[in-house]
């Protein structure tokens, strides 16, 4: 059986517009990246576990560091924590672009590829300028489904550098549980090189003043991730009961939950001078 995200990417283009019209700039809806909690792990700790990146778009070596951050300020002891040994996020997935809020966007995910944003370094937020994608003979990004796009599976405790961040949704741990998460890449979509039509872009941004353009960046590529994850709280085993059992530390732990899934998606964005200057 096909899963739900693959039967429906390739539908997502049916009503794809192939008329070519003039290209011009519009004031489109706003949308912010990265925010929510930093990630406050330090890249220059080589003391732990190695994270996988396998199936990214934008590969990169992953980074041995470690997974957990404790505050000495807090009045816990180590010993109150479920102990799990956790390993880093990959670095490249770190590096990410990822949309906030993508609901209030109303263009379809896997068509924000080739549009034109506008970065507002006032308020840190990009804003969408065209309506729809910036392709020679107006042909549509293309979207490749991702069948080895797992970049974490763990269990995590509240310790973890990670926790609470944009980089997994928002997802808290509390001190006293552990959160199973998945972290898999389901599909991507691009323009190639070759579908990118410099001389629209040009004859788009031709009246635009030199101090605003450096401002202007083209979205070359959009990545779909689903993020899963279950919550576990400290207890007893018992197999008569109906429950997700694990060990961490020497302790068990439950949980009557489904797994949840969240989806979050990343950009990958190129200033327009340097699309323009390449060619």
């Amino acid at each position: 059986m096909k899963k739900p995200y693959l039967v429906i990417i390739p539908a997502l283009f049916a009503f794809y517009s192939c008329h070519h019209n003039e290209i011009k700039l519009i004031d489109g809806p706003k949308f912010a990246v990265n925010k929510g909690k930093k990630d406050n792990a330090d890249l220059n700790n080589t003391g732990a576990g190695t994270g996988n990146d396998n199936g990214t778009a934008d590969a990169g070596g992953a980074a041995a560091l470690n997974g957990f951050n404790l505050n000495s300020n807090e009045a816990m002891s180590k010993k109150d924590i479920p102990q799990t040994i956790v390993e880093e996020l990959p670095r490249s997935y770190k590096q990410r672009k990822f949309m906030n809020d993508v609901s209030s966007i109303s263009y379809d995910l896997f068509m924000i590829p080739g549009n034109i944003v506008t970065f507002n370094p006032t308020d840190t937020t990009y804003q969408m300028r065209t309506l729809r994608a910036i392709t020679k003979n107006n042909k549509p990004p293309v979207v490749t489904s991702i069948n080895d796009g797992v970049l974490y599976s763990a269990k995590v405790n509240s310790t973890t550098s990670f926790n609470g961040s944009y980089l997994i949704g928002g997802l808290n741990v509390n001190r006293d549980e552990i959160m199973e998460l998945n972290i898999q890449d389901v599909a991507i979509s691009t323009v190639p090189d070759s579908l990118i039509d410099v001389d629209a872009i040009k004859s788009a941004i031709a009246d635009i003043p030199a101090d605003e353009k450096k401002n202007l960046y083209y979205i070359k590529s959009a990545t779909l991730t689903l993020i899963e994850n279950r919550k576990y709280t400290e207890s007893k085993f018992d197999a008569s009961i109906n429950s997700f059992f694990v060990t961490s530390g020497g302790k068990t732990y439950s949980s009557n939950e489904k797994l949840k899934r969240d989806r979050t998606v990343s950009i990958y964005i190129v200033p327009l001078d340097h699309i323009i200057s390449a060619h």
